[in-house]
């Protein structure tokens, strides 16, 4: 008997030392710890006990939806992101603890950390909508990096079903900084309510907002008749006997179908202006009133041809126009414009500037506003092989918007900055120059407000 109570004994001895092993006693210094309010969380700063028992630290907490958060670090860094928060809240209760090898934990210490309005918050009460010429505009400003979408609604009529219902437009990306989005509808209302909603990182929706009754500014075409061209530097070349001159900027062919697959060298159908037109006025259009711009439309030739004015073939330099087109249609093609407007053209100190457009001369072809209208490098890629996928295809223009809150002007001028590199590479070579800097424009539209 006495035997067995000291067997007894020993087994429980033997217990109580291994339960004292694996014990962990060691809890987290609050004063170890810190935080600071991030958008959409907070960032725990910390500093481990010196313990060779500790191998990490764990914190849970519960996020905007109630659920159940959990992140641990370790002695390789100092600091935890806690995310999964919308508005901005303070006090928000967490439970810190030390983990050993084994993954046990100490005894939790209760503290307590603020957060910030996330980006999806921070972009929809940082959002305005306006109207706009036809469409709608968006501008918002995200101070801090964030994470997050937004889309963009409208409510109209569900083609499938003919039902009222709420049309995605647009969804992006938040980034930090001012940005602003043009928004145009698919279907022609007087107005329109807009619904905006957010999605956190995690595809939580996280908030809404309508805005009602948003009536797009309305806008008339000017028709030829309408206005005057002046061409102050006599700039327009102008050639009946090859199609060339101001006339065909007014002709109403956006897309080149005038001489479509055309083989000869007689009959180019468009508008070529030159040489040296960079930095003067390269025509005047007066609207014989005061009126209040909406937009310039500056349209390119599609690719519509297999020898003009791409593709370099012997002989073309010998002809009238060889030299100027020299195969690359996209280095008469203006990359940088500024529309000026004045109520006196006579007085210089009157011409202010209404819109500008820019795009790096030398940027890849393929984000050109224009890359549907040139080779760049590949002469398949773009090339409309029938007449009958022209009539489909869209037409190319460099779009020169006007503020709806501007002036009233009688006179516009415009003048090309620049023109585009060569796509082909070609640009310091006899083919694909363009030394004497013409500017070649298929079409110009001019749009004002509509007058009630």
């Amino acid at each position: 008997m006495k035997r067995l109570i000291y067997i007894l004994l020993v087994f429980l001895g033997f217990c109580s030392c291994q339960n004292d092993d694996s014990s962990f006693e060691i809890s987290m210094p609050v004063e170890n710890l810190s935080f600071r309010p991030i958008p959409g969380g907070a960032v725990m700063y910390y500093k481990l006990p010196s313990d060779q028992d500790i191998l990490y630290i764990r914190v849970r907490y519960k996020d905007s939806f109630g659920k159940d958060m959990i992140c641990s670090g370790s002695y390789a860094c100092d600091s935890l992101t806690l995310l999964g928060f919308n508005e901005a809240q303070t006090g928000i209760s967490a439970r810190v603890s030390l983990c050993n090898k084994d993954d046990i934990e100490s005894e939790p210490v209760e503290v307590t950390f603020n957060t910030k309005d996330s980006g999806p918050v921070t972009f929809l009460d940082n959002l305005e909508i306006s109207p706009d010429w036809g469409s709608f505009f968006l501008k918002y400003n995200i101070p801090e990096d964030t994470k997050g979408m937004a889309h963009i609604f409208y409510v109209g009529e569900n083609p499938v079903n003919k039902k009222t219902d709420t049309l995605l437009i647009n969804s992006f990306v938040l980034t930090k900084g001012i940005d602003s989005l043009t928004i145009v509808p698919q279907q022609s209302r007087p107005a329109y309510d807009i619904v905006v909603r957010t999605e956190d990182f995690r595809g939580y929706i996280v908030k809404e907002k309508v805005w009602e009754k948003i009536s797009p500014l309305e806008i008339d075409k000017q028709s030829s008749e309408d206005f005057t061209f002046l061409d102050p530097e006599n700039l327009s070349i102008e050639d009946p006997a090859y199609n060339l001159g101001k006339a065909y900027l007014f002709d109403g062919d956006l897309k080149g179908e005038s001489c479509y697959n055309w083989d000869g060298w007689d009959n180019f159908s468009t508008y070529l202006a030159g040489p040296q037109c960079l930095g003067k006025p390269l025509f005047i259009i007066d609207l014989k009133e005061q009126k209040l711009p909406a937009e310039f439309r500056l349209y390119a030739m599609l690719y519509v041809r297999s020898s003009f004015p791409y593709g370099p073939m012997d002989g073309y330099l010998d002809l009238k126009y060889g030299k100027i087109w020299t195969s690359c249609y996209a280095t008469k093609l203006p990359s940088s414009v500024t529309v000026f407007g004045s109520n006196d053209m006579n007085d210089d100190s009157s011409w202010e500037i209404v819109t500008h457009f820019e795009q790096n001369r030398e940027i890849d072809n393929k984000s050109r506003w224009c890359k549907r209208c040139n080779d760049g490098g590949d002469y398949d890629e773009y090339f409309i092989k029938s007449f009958d996928a022209l009539q489909v295809a869209e037409p190319c223009y460099m779009k020169l918007s006007c503020p709806p809150d501007g002036k009233k002007y009688r006179y516009f001028k415009f003048v090309v900055n620049e023109v585009f590199a060569s796509p082909t590479g070609w640009e310091n070579t006899t083919y694909g120059s363009n030394h004497e800097k013409h500017v070649t424009i298929q079409e110009l539209e001019i749009f004002t407000a509509k007058e009630n």
